[in-house]
């Protein structure tokens, strides 16, 4: 495995190579309710939380399951928006000249993290304090497009070139190892287990979802992806979520059934699906659609 310098701070969750914000298409964020019956799920309870004219997208859940964030458009660019999933309030987090994309509540709980691209063309990860003060770039050297936290020292990343690179990031030591060429934007840590999922994209037109063991070096192929779609979540450590047009789609790890449709947002009038993001209970849902 190729070792390059790394310096500083940071992250594991998701962008690309990012265009300004005028030049996106309008999305919207819908948050759903999800309820286990009888050993199935149910989707229930839509409702838009962006509720914005033009690019709403990239939605993570913090990690104690109060808030929802999310990129936003803000006059001509994207600003870190928090959805207080208990009072239905929302709040701005960043106030740059840059466009921020993909926040992620850090492992300290004290700051966002975000890619930031700034009117200079740079594009890099920064840091935000929670309660207000100046963002720092906490990763100078590598142009992120998207990336997930491992945990709180080890950070997964798209790295952006030619070819593009998923490289393991250590803070502690410093070192940033490639692991593979050409992944997928989707970066995930499974859960209940010390492994990540990512999408091969090296084939063409197979992309493979595989989870990648720290301990040991190996991938390991779950399954094909949806085809044609490159956006997942893990709906729990053995079932992937997955959409494609109007419809939602299981798959079980454990089973050999393959993808299984689980829900129809047709009949809400929603389409276009794109990035989805699960609650750290499992008990709502946040899917990325075409906005109206």
């Amino acid at each position: 495995m190729k070792k390059t310098p790394f310096f500083i701070a940071l992250v594991f969750a998701s962008v690309l190579l990012i265009q300004p914000s005028y030049a996106q298409t309008s999305t919207e964020v819908y948050l759903f309710d999800i309820e286990l019956m009888d050993g199935e799920y149910t989707l229930m309870n839509p409702r838009n939380v962006s509720d914005n004219d033009g690019y709403d997208n990239q939605p993570s859940f913090t990690a104690d399951g109060k808030g929802l964030l999310f990129a936003s458009t803000r006059g001509d660019q994207t600003d870190i928006l928090w959805y207080d999933l208990s009072t239905a309030t929302k709040r701005w987090l960043s106030d740059t000249e840059g466009g921020e994309y993909s926040p992620v509540l850090m492992p300290s709980g004290k700051h966002i993290s975000a890619v930031r691209l700034d009117p200079d063309g740079l594009q890099r990860l920064y840091r935000y304090p929670i309660k207000g003060g100046k963002p720092e770039v906490i990763v100078p050297e590598l142009k992120i497009g998207y990336y997930a936290w491992y945990n709180a020292d080890v950070l997964v990343s798209f790295i952006l070139g030619d070819p593009a690179t998923l490289q393991k990031n250590d803070i502690s030591s410093g070192i940033s190892t490639v692991l593979f060429e050409r992944p997928g934007r989707s970066i995930h840590k499974i859960p209940n287990t010390d492994h990540f999922s990512f999408i091969d994209q090296s084939k063409g037109d197979e992309w493979l979802i595989k989870a990648y063991n720290p301990s040991t070096g190996n991938a390991t192929l779950i399954t094909e992806t949806l085809k044609g779609s490159q956006d997942m979540a893990w709906l729990d450590s053995d079932r992937i979520l997955m959409g494609k047009d109007s419809k939602l789609y299981i798959y079980h790890t454990k089973e050999s059934t393959g993808w299984i449709e689980f829900h129809d947002l047709k009949q809400w009038g929603l389409s276009e699906i794109t990035r989805l993001a699960v609650h750290p209970t499992g008990k709502h849902l946040a899917v990325v659609v075409s906005g109206k």
